[in-house]
C-alpha cells in the first residue's frame, strides 16, 4: 500500500489480520474484520482472544465474529464480501490473512524419498526428512513462526555435526504485535489455571492510571506440580511472558516459582499474583476427605 485506505475489509482474525488491522485503524483508515471462528486468533485460548478483541473495538474496529465470507467480488471500484444472511461489506481495500500452506506439490520431493502431505514435509523429531535430508522452517508445517525456523535451523546443524539433538516443542512462545502485544507459550488449556489482572499490578499506581484501566492478565496452565501454558495480554506481554516460556520448557516446580523474588515495579510482578490464584485452585482440588462427615 502507497496510502492509507478509506476502508480495508481484512478476512482472517489470526496474527496477521489483527496486527495490519490495527495498523491501518490507527493510520486513520476504517477497518472491518471477519473470522470465521467464535474468537480472534482462534488457535490461541478463548479468553485471549476475547481480550484481544476488546482492544479493537475500542480502536473502532469493526469486527464480524463466527461469520464466513461466502463469495467476493470486484464493483463499481470495490471489494465486496458476501457474508449470507450477515448481508455484505464493502471497502476500497481487502486483506487475505487466512493462512498458508507449505507448496509441495509437483517440485520433485519423492524423487528423495519425501512423501509430503497437505500439511508439509514430515521430520522425526530430529528433523529429518529422509535419508542426508533435513527441512527446517515454515516446510515441516510445525508452528510456521520466524523463531521456530531458527530453532530448528540451530538443531539440525547440531545433528549434522555429530552432536546428537531433538526439537521440542512443549514451551514454543507465540506473540502477536498488536498494542498491547497478545502472548502465549506452551498448551492452550490445561487442568488447573491461575489469573491475575493487570490493573491489580502496584506498577499501575506508581506510574500511570493508563494500565489500572486496562484489561490487560496473565493466565498460567497446569497440571498440578508445574506450568504446563500461559497467556497473556499486555504492554510488551512477548518479553514478560518468556518467564513462563522458560518455566514451561525446564519443568520448574510450581513451588519453585512461587520462591522467585520479582522486581517492583515491573510487569513481571503480576507473576506473583498469578500464581497464587494458580496455586488457590490446585489446593481446592487436594483438599482431604472427611470420611466421617460423609
Amino acid at each position: 500500500m502507497t496510502a492509507v485506505p478509506r476502508r480495508m475489509l481484512v478476512l482472517g482474525g489470526g496474527p496477521v489480520g489483527v496486527e495490519m488491522a490495527q495498523a491501518v485503524r490507527r493510520f486513520g483508515g476504517e477497518v472491518a474484520l471477519i473470522e470465521g471462528a467464535p474468537n480472534l486468533l482462534p488457535r490461541e485460548s478463548g479468553p485471549l482472544g476475547e481480550a484481544l478483541a476488546e482492544v479493537l473495538r475500542r480502536d473502532g474496529i469493526e469486527l464480524f465474529l463466527g461469520v464466513r465470507a461466502a463469495a467476493a467480488r470486484r464493483e463499481n471500484g470495490e471489494y465486496v464480501l458476501d457474508l449470507g444472511a450477515s448481508g455484505e461489506l464493502r471497502g476500497d481495500r481487502l486483506l487475505v490473512a487466512t493462512g498458508r500452506r507449505p507448496r509441495v506439490d509437483n517440485i520433485g520431493l519423492e524423487t528423495v524419498g519425501v512423501n509430503a502431505d497437505g500439511r508439509g514435509v514430515p521430520v522425526d523429531s530430529r528433523l529429518r526428512a529422509s535419508e542426508r535430508l533435513w527441512a527446517v522452517g515454515d516446510i515441516t508445517g510445525i508452528w510456521p513462526l520466524t523463531h521456530v525456523g531458527k530453532y530448528q535451523g540451530e538443531v539440525v546443524a547440531s545433528n549434522i555435526l555429530g552432536e546428537p539433538r531433538e526439537a521440542d516443542y512443549d514451551a514454543v512462545p507465540r506473540v502477536v504485535f498488536t498494542d498491547p502485544q497478545a502472548a502465549a507459550a506452551g498448551a492452550t488449556d490445561g487442568r488447573f489455571s491461575g489469573t491475575a489482572r493487570l490493573s491489580e499490578l502496584a506498577k499501575t499506581e506508581t506510574y500511570t492510571r493508563a494500565y489500572a484501566e486496562s484489561n490487560g492478565f496473565l493466565t498460567l496452565l497446569a497440571d498440578g506440580k508445574r506450568l504446563t501454558g500461559a497467556y497473556a495480554l499486555g504492554p510488551e506481554a512477548g518479553e514478560w511472558l518468556q518467564q513462563a516460556t522458560l518455566a514451561i520448557r525446564a519443568r520448574v516446580p510450581i513451588e519453585v516459582l512461587r520462591d522467585t523474588i520479582q522486581p517492583f515495579p515491573t510487569f513481571s510482578e503480576i507473576y506473583v499474583e498469578a500464581l497464587k490464584s494458580l496455586r488457590g485452585q490446585i489446593a481446592a482440588t487436594q483438599q482431604p476427605v472427611d470420611v466421617a462427615a460423609r
